[in-house]
């Protein structure tokens, strides 16, 4: 069954709030990152799993995006779609 994936959290690495910088955290050991605290990122709440998916928004696109949740059986909710392709406009200027 997909999950609904809705934002729980989007903006710069160093501002994520501490129950959500574990799961940061691990994305970020898992792509052998060193987080630098300036990476724009979202925490995505999956479902009503209470599991958490972390993006690192430095280059992503909403179909990049689309393509990665299909691997873990969730899809974007319209809010988190919306928000995530205006800030993809915005970063293309």
């Amino acid at each position: 069954m997909v999950q609904k994936a809705a934002i729980a959290f989007m903006g710069r690495s160093a501002d994520v709030p501490p129950e959500l910088q574990g799961v940061l955290r691990f994305r970020a050991g898992l792509e052998k990152r060193e987080l630098r605290g300036d990476e724009p990122v979202a925490i995505l709440r999956i479902g009503d799993t209470g599991s958490h998916h972390a993006l690192f928004l430095d280059g992503a696109d909403i179909k990049s995006i689309r393509e990665e949740l299909e691997g873990i059986e969730a899809e974007l909710d319209p809010e988190a779609r919306k928000a995530l392709q205006s800030r993809s406009k915005a970063e293309k200027g």
